[in-house]
């Protein structure tokens, strides 16, 4: 029997949980005795999500809002969990059962809300009765919200799973390093008493699989930026001056024109390719350049089925680093989605090492000399000057014609070479076999923790 609860109302949280749930469904409905499953959430977003992709079917759910959702017997309020938690009378088809494994979305968020009153249950409980807790982690910024680590691991009790795998190296000697600094434990480390199993934010989309990839035109015609502004501040600049800089090199190689009238970049009728389009999807207020506002798109605000409706006809993600380390210390879940729908992620060959479950088949590896629009432009044809990911990062190279240099580094020409040989789009099956397989690794990942109970 396992409840599923969080109090967040992040997408970054509730999204990972989501596809958990599935997959623990999944395993439940191959079990010969009697199964539960129990989402707890007072956030509308959480199980509206969750009846989008099949978890929740609609008898669970009752319209009542916007989102059209409303808790009841699976799906139930958050505060509910405290007292179910102590319950022996829950489930009829299995007379004095109680729950068994709880999920919690983030370690950092949930625990803080649900924490102590587990803590007061699990030492209540009679031995045979004790439970298992398993929380995500969708970044690896540990802080003092973890305070309950250290009480769960002197229980045995605690599974702690980073939604990507590629910060586990940063999550152990960073709770060893807490543990030694606050004395929790003495001997063996922190991290032999929490078991870490790392569980990828990816689904096969079973419910509502991505329609066939088609393109408008044989060069990129859009990409996507996913993330907090306030998170990569910089980098989100970055973009929107180097895009400037190179629309002022070569606009109808972008699709583009000035107007002196309009004091923008308007769509080039005559240009030989459509024009190319940057969305932007993520929170917090952002100021775009006024003369790219024709240029740059907003998509703020979107629903479950809009976010994956929007990403599935674009060409490019564009996975944006923060300036604390996107790639390295969260679960970049702009890369699960482009995963999922089988969109081409732009990224430099470092991306591969930090997610090792990612394949060159899945990416446009650009050189780490030249910058994501730099590429781009590379790739519609247009006449770029690359100054690099980095400003004055290395002298101008001057490109023309895909990948004629007319002066630079032999080793760069050769990269952008390489780069615009392979071309930009990725094969639907190479995709799909990519999602099976992190499919499997989270199946077996929620097997282990199931049969701890």
């Amino acid at each position: 029997h396992v409840a599923i609860a969080t109090s967040s109302a992040d997408s970054d949280v509730y999204r990972p949980l989501a596809w958990m749930a599935d997959t623990i469904k999944t395993k439940l409905a191959a079990d010969q005795l009697p199964t539960s499953l129990k989402i707890y959430s007072s956030e509308p977003r959480f199980p509206f999500f969750l009846k989008t992709i099949g978890v929740l079917s609609e008898d669970n759910m009752h319209p009542v809002d916007q989102f059209g959702t409303f808790p009841s017997d699976s799906a139930r309020l958050r505060d509910q969990l405290a007292r179910d938690i102590r319950s022996t009378s829950l489930f009829a088809n299995d007379v004095g059962a109680m729950i068994d494994v709880v999920v919690l979305g983030s370690c950092e968020v949930d625990l803080k809300s649900f924490g102590s009153d587990l803590l007061e249950a699990w030492d209540e409980r009679p031995n045979d009765k004790k439970f298992i807790l398993a929380c995500g982690v969708p970044n690896a910024h540990i802080t003092d919200s973890f305070e309950y680590i250290s009480e769960w691991s002197q229980r045995d009790s605690l599974r702690v799973i980073p939604m990507a795998n590629h910060f586990v190296d940063y999550f152990h000697p960073t709770l060893d390093t807490r543990a030694d600094a606050k004395g929790l434990l003495q001997s063996p480390s922190l991290d032999k008493h929490v078991d870490i199993e790392t569980f990828s934010s990816v689904s096969e989309f079973i419910d509502f699989p991505p329609r066939p990839k088609t393109y408008l035109d044989d060069v990129p015609c859009s990409a996507v930026l996913q993330g907090n502004y306030h998170q990569g501040g910089k980098n989100f600049e970055r973009i929107f001056r180097d895009l400037q800089r190179l629309l002022q090199e070569d606009s109808r190689g972008w699709g583009y024109k000035w107007s002196a009238q309009k004091r923008k970049y308007v769509v080039d009728d005559a240009s030989p390719h459509p024009p190319f389009v940057l969305h932007l999807i993520g929170g917090d207020v952002m100021n775009l350049p006024s003369d790219l506002l024709d240029v740059v798109v907003r998509d703020a605000g979107l629903g479950s089925t809009p976010f994956y409706e929007l990403f599935e006809p674009i060409d490019i993600v564009i996975p944006v680093a923060t300036d604390g380390g996107y790639s390295t210390r969260q679960a970049a879940s702009a890369v699960h989605t482009a995963i999922m729908t089988h969109v081409s992620l732009l990224t430099t060959r470092a991306l591969l090492e930090c997610c090792p479950y990612l394949n060159s088949e899945s990416m446009i590896i650009r050189p780490p000399s030249i910058s994501e629009m730099e590429a781009i432009g590379l790739l519609r044809g247009a006449k770029v000057t690359a100054q690099g990911a980095e400003e004055r990062s290395q002298p101008p190279v001057r490109f023309n014609d895909l990948s004629e240099a007319l002066d630079g580094p032999l080793e760069l020409v050769e990269d952008v070479k390489r780069m615009l040989s392979q071309g930009w789009r990725r094969g639907d099956e190479n995709l799909t076999a990519l999602q099976r397989e992190i499919r499997r690794q989270n199946e077996n990942v929620v097997g282990r923790i199931l049969q701890d109970c």
